[in-house]
């Protein structure tokens, strides 16, 4: 597993494939292998990159909070450092935040832009749910956690297929458990996020991605992120906040139009 060291933070990394570059940015508390039905689908035609974020995976952890424009300030020196022209980076969630930060800072290291289950700005919902999660984190233990995390996370139709059960052991066995401390740093830098009222500076052709169960972002995210940017967009029926992982099948198609469109 390779690393960049970018400023002071080490990046670890995956890459796959070649031709045009794809980069992968998840979402809070989620690692970079969380993207393995997109690479399997894209890495027989596509330069596939997936990252650890800071507190994620085989990131060493943080030492200080961050805010979405530093951990985009994280991708762009990896870009960098790896000679990468302009890519099409695709996010999730914390991920679609991190991208939009990118795109606004530098939009010549972007060629398309692909948000999932993302948004542009909190409101007393997502605050409210957001600080439920930094509480719940510190005083329960790992298995009931994730649980309550699956209640939001997925969407119900989801769930009810596979079985919160067999998802929380799937989390409970992941090989590089995710701190209580690093989960409320990512979950600072989601209360953190604000775009929207830079949304229209946004450049490259972009898509927005949502499911219609999604309960940590309802559908009027989504819109505002459509209308203040301009975008193209798919809503997913019966798929909730974790569009990529409960519909990889409908994601990897729009995916696919969209780069070949741009």
């Amino acid at each position: 597993m390779p690393k960049i060291t970018v400023g002071a933070i080490e990046i670890p990394y995956d890459e796959v494939g070649d031709g045009e570059a794809v980069v992968f940015i998840s979402g809070t508390s989620l690692d970079r292998t969380v993207w393995g039905p997109q690479v399997a689908a894209f890495a027989d035609r596509y330069r596939c990159i997936t990252i650890d974020n800071r507190d994620a995976g085989e990131s060493a952890p943080a030492t200080s909070g961050y805010t979405p424009r530093d951990l985009a300030a994280d991708v762009e020196g990896l870009l960098e450092a790896l000679d990468l022209p302009a890519a099409h980076v695709v996010g999730h969630s914390l991920g679609g935040a991190i991208a939009q930060e990118l795109a606004l800072a530098s939009p010549d290291r972007v060629r398309t832009l692909s948000l999932i289950g993302s948004w542009a700005r909190n409101d007393e919902y997502t605050r409210t749910l957001f600080r439920s999660w930094k509480h719940l984190r510190t005083t329960l233990e790992p298995a009931r956690f994730l649980e309550t995390m699956l209640l939001t996370g997925v969407g119900h139709t989801f769930l009810n297929s596979i079985g919160t059960d067999a998802m929380v052991q799937m989390f409970l066995t992941a090989p590089n458990p995710q701190t209580a401390e690093g989960f409320c740093r990512q979950v600072d830098a989601d209360l953190a996020h604000d775009t929207l009222d830079r949304l229209g500076k946004i450049q490259p052709p972009t898509l927005v991605i949502a499911g219609d169960e999604d309960k940590i972002f309802p559908l009027h995210h989504a819109r505002q992120l459509v209308d203040g940017i301009g975008s193209e967009w798919l809503l997913i029926p019966n798929v909730g906040h974790s569009p990529a992982l409960e519909n990889a099948a409908a994601v990897n198609t729009a995916l696919e139009t969209f780069f070949t469109q741009h």
